[in-house]
């Protein structure tokens, strides 16, 4: 019985020891044989979901030159891998570092809430709804702080419920805490980007030292870059990232908040257009966040290209041209009608078939460039600064948003009106004896006042030609107030245009109803008011689009087109999402009513005596321009600042195809403006070709006029 049992034990041991056996093997198998093979496996496991992001749409000119599109750029992100708040600090700040060495910029979105450690007491805290919505946003409620504490007390409480140690400087701690606030919520399957557009050195220093970044990856993303963009940068306007406001109404779109946005111009109206839809993919990723296989994808949905209806060469010539001939104007400075102040000023051009704006100019400009530049460039954001604190104002889109007198190109459409209304025939003739008097004022006309010249009696074609005043002042007379009005409205003078990009102003009419606005003491319109309105004068203020809008729809025969920018959106893969179709309301006017007007036009740039002759005087006689000189005065004369000049145009005159208007800002005389206007016909029809910048027409080779 004994022997059974021994029997047993002896078995039961060489079990035990067989079982012992096998596990030591196996351990030895799992962690020195095929040990670093099962670590591999193991450190694989991490399912990671990553957005793939869609470039944003491109926009080009009505033949496919590009003026906004996309470049690859590199983006770092970072997920969660439950590394401890000291050893993170720690790492960001590391990461800072590169990004500072190398001159790279990260998200610094924290600084709308808190400034840095130098500028506390200047920015913060004294705002209310920014500590509200910083509360909102961390997702905590901030114990013993409140609104009226100092920018001090908050950033001492963060850098509590961070946990950044007293061993970081205050600079160094507010880094960290920016780069934190950027994480907040990060998880460790969707990597939040904390940098955007780094450079590739940046990028090869982490990659080479990932142990010290454990989550942090680097990858490609589309960045916005123009092409040549000053020359139309309040067209297309610009991108920039979005704002807390934009964020809170968009996210259900699916904007996140390091996402850009349009912010003006074609960028802002053609958002969603332009938008594209992030795609996803699966990966596995290794403990450290980085990737090991591509699993699946759901590709990026680029966004539509939004083609416009401008031409950037007649953009191009019309920037420069302004640039060119103020700096003419400049030099011309005689300290009596010239002060040399001219410093910016606008040129539109409209098919008059159509609508469609081939040419929308704002001078000076700038370069949208400078706002995809991070918060900590210093220079891009002093350059920002200054479009708005310069007294030439770059950033104002003078075409739509900047308001001026029409001076005498106002007087074809007195001329219209008082035609219509039967206040005058075609072949009627006015006395001029160089000045006339209403309501105890005598208004003179600009021959008289500088030589004591009259022009007798003259007809319509003479009084266009040679802008008499004294002419338009009893016309306008005749006509009255009210019928003025109604004209000017007719031909969308003092109203929106209804332009599909920006917001554009609607400025002004001179009536009875504008008087009781502008002026303090209450008074009854008097003849003396209308032969000022009659000439372009007193409160009239238009943008130089509704003038050149005008100027398309009295070349047409009276269609007034509803101007646009945006001609279509095509989709990626070529096919056309959206086209706008031109729109229009037709005028009713006079066969006789045109004929007389155009033939008054067509004077001013071919009679002997016409006030921008010289300007057209090379130009091929199948392309005769009809056009009207202005020189508004703005009332800032007597403090030594010279009147605006204005040019209006339409080519050819006998079919006409293209509208003009340009704007100098203290251009002096209206005939200063006509060579811009040159300069824009010229390359339309491919006039000169072989001609230098030099020979152009400059304001230098033209005659005093209005």
């Amino acid at each position: 019985m004994k022997e059974k049992f021994k029997d047993r034990y002896v078995i039961l041991a060489m079990c035990m020891v067989m079982v012992g056996i096998m596990m030591i093997y196996q351990l030895v198998n799992l962690q020195i044989v095929r040990g670093e093979e099962y670590d591999e496996k193991s450190q694989r496991r991490l399912l990671n979901e990553r957005k793939v992001p869609a470039p944003r749409g491109n926009i080009v000119d009505r033949y496919g030159a590009p003026i906004a599109v996309n470049r690859m750029g590199f983006s770092v992100q970072i997920i969660d891998t439950k590394t401890k708040s000291p050893e993170l600090n720690g790492m960001i700040l590391k990461l800072i570092q590169i990004f500072e060495k190398n001159n790279d910029s990260y998200n610094k979105s924290f600084n709308k809430y808190l400034s840095s450690p130098t500028q506390f007491g200047r920015y913060l805290v004294k705002d209310d709804s920014r500590i509200e919505r910083l509360k909102t946003i961390m997702g905590f409620r901030f114990k013993g702080v409140d609104a009226g504490a100092s920018a001090a007390d908050v950033f001492k409480y963060l850098k509590g419920q961070f946990k950044i140690s007293d061993e970081y400087t205050d600079e160094e701690a507010y880094k960290i805490m920016t780069v934190r606030f950027e994480i907040l919520g990060y998880s460790s399957i969707n990597p939040m980007t904390i940098a955007k557009d780094v450079c590739k050195e940046t990028v090869a220093q982490i990659e080479e030292r990932n142990r010290e970044f454990p989550g942090v990856t680097t990858d490609v993303m589309p960045v916005r870059k123009y092409v040549n963009g000053e020359i139309a940068s309040h067209v297309i306007g610009y991108v920039a990232g979005i704002s807390d406001k934009e964020y809170s109404e968009k996210k259900s779109d699916g904007y996140s908040m390091n996402d850009i946005i349009g912010k003006s111009g074609v960028e802002a109206a053609a958002e969603q257009s332009l938008r594209g839809k992030d795609g996803l993919k699966r990966v596995e990723v290794d403990t450290g966040g980085r990737l090991t296989e591509e699993l699946d994808e759901n590709p990026a949905e680029p966004g539509n290209d939004v083609v416009l209806t401008l031409d950037n060469r007649l953009q191009k010539v019309a920037m420069e041209s302004i640039e060119r001939n103020i700096k003419k104007i400049r030099e011309g400075k005689d300290g009596k009608d010239n002060f040399g102040d001219a410093v910016a000023g606008s040129a539109v051009a409209i098919d008059v078939n159509s609508g469609e704006v081939l040419a929308m100019a704002s001078y000076p400009s700038y370069d949208p460039s400078l706002y995809l530049a991070g918060a900590d460039n210093k220079a891009a954001q002093e350059a920002i600064s200054n479009l708005f604190k310069d007294k030439s104002a770059p950033a104002l889109n003078r075409a739509i948003n900047g308001l001026y007198a029409p001076g005498s190109t106002f007087k074809p459409l007195t001329a219209i009106a008082g035609l219509e209304e039967g206040a005058i025939s075609s072949n009627e003739t006015i006395l001029d004896t160089g000045f006339v008097t209403y309501d105890g004022h005598k208004f003179y006309c600009m021959e008289f006042r500088k030589y004591h010249y009259s022009h007798g009696n003259i007809g319509l074609t003479n009084a266009l030609a040679t802008s008499c005043n004294v002419f338009f002042h009893e016309l306008g007379v005749r006509t009255g107030i009210d019928k003025l009005d109604k004209w000017a409205k007719m031909f969308g003078l003092g109203e929106k245009t209804g332009i599909d990009v920006g917001k554009e102003y609607q400025g002004r009419r001179n009536n009875k109803e504008t008087m009781k606005i502008s002026e303090r003491e209450q008074r009854i319109w008097g003849k003396a008011d209308t032969a000022q309105a009659s000439i372009g004068q007193l409160y009239n203020i238009f943008t130089p689009l509704q003038i050149a809008n005008y100027v398309s729809t009295l070349a047409n025969g009276g269609k007034k087109y509803k101007p646009y920018v945006i001609k279509r959106v095509v989709k990626y893969d070529g096919s056309v999402v959206a086209e706008t179709k031109p729109e229009y309301e037709q005028i009713a006017l006079k066969p006789e009513t045109l004929k007389a007007v155009k033939a008054g036009m067509l004077a001013v740039t071919n009679a002997t005596d016409g006030t921008a002759v010289n300007v057209f005087k090379d130009f091929p006689q199948g392309i005769s321009v009809a056009g009207k000189t202005g020189t508004p005065e703005t009332g800032r004369e007597a403090f030594k600042q010279s009147s605006d000049g204005l040019f209006i145009c339409y080519a050819p005159a006998d079919n006409p195809k293209i509208a003009v208007a340009i704007v100098i800002e203290h251009g002096v005389w209206g005939s200063n403006a006509a060579p811009v206007a040159r300069d824009i016909l010229a390359e339309y029809f491919n006039i000169n070709k072989n001609s230098s910048a030099d020979d152009k027409v400059g304001v230098d080779q033209v005659m005093f006029t209005r």
